[in-house]
């Protein structure tokens, strides 16, 4: 599997098989092999996660859509795409293409912000990119709304605990001043991820270096990936 850091938290992963978008808004998308099919993803409604722009990729000779419900108010008054596919949190949706030879399954996560996060199999691999299901908690905050968050966020993670991640796509927001790294970092101890990708940094990518020095961070360098600008391209091999 390559990825390609697109900007923000929006990221093309490809497949021997296939493509898989998730969460863009902005930013060059690389040449696709036209042969190849194409899944975009949106997590949820926020524009720094969804743009319509999406619709108007120049795209292989087959995609497949997989939005959250909560976009479907910006679909009212716009042609709808062959292929569209809206999910509500904790739901799963399977797609075959080449008379079955190959497959996408997709579950959803309930978000402790808006829409969902994607849990997708392909290829003997699962992949989780999070959207904005995050411990969001802030110093600012009253202590039970952290304390309410902090049940949600478990609660909703539940469903990846024990489980084996391939590559997991997750929020490291210097936003919230000490406790940036406490949503990633609860992901990394509860699953066992060989490539843990940062993102919702809000380009400021000195926080990825900044992790890898406390305690958690060191524990699982060997598999955070660190990115250094957008349009980055990672080799995941499966070693």
């Amino acid at each position: 599997m390559n990825v390609t850091y697109i900007g923000h938290s929006g990221f093309l992963a490809e497949f021997s098989h296939c493509y898989c978008l998730f969460d863009y808004y902005e930013g060059h998308i690389p040449a696709l092999d036209k042969d190849k099919p194409l899944f975009i993803f949106v997590s949820h409604r926020h524009q720094d996660h969804f743009n319509p722009e999406i619709f108007r990729i120049i795209r292989p000779a087959e995609v497949h859509y997989i939005l959250s419900s909560d976009t479907k108010r910006y679909m009212r008054n716009r042609a709808v795409p062959a292929n569209l596919h809206f999910m509500k949190a904790k739901e799963s949706l399977d797609l075959a293409w080449e008379g079955g030879a190959c497959s996408v399954s997709v579950k959803t996560l309930h978000s402790t912000d808006c829409g969902v996060a994607f849990l997708v199999h392909t290829e003997g691999k699962n992949i989780y990119h999070a959207g904005d299901l995050n411990w969001w908690v802030w110093p600012g905050e009253s202590k039970q709304y952290n304390n309410n968050m902090t049940a949600n966020f478990k609660k909703y993670t539940e469903p990846l605990k024990d489980l084996k991640l391939f590559a997991a796509f997750l929020p490291l927001d210097p936003r919230q001043g000490e406790w940036y790294d406490k949503g990633f970092s609860y992901v990394l101890e509860n699953t066992t991820t060989r490539y843990a990708f940062p993102m919702h940094f809000w380009k400021d990518f000195s926080v990825i270096p900044k992790y890898l020095e406390t305690p958690a961070g060191k524990k699982y360098k060997d598999h955070i990936v660190v990115l250094q600008k957008e349009g980055q391209v990672i080799l995941c091999p499966e070693d």
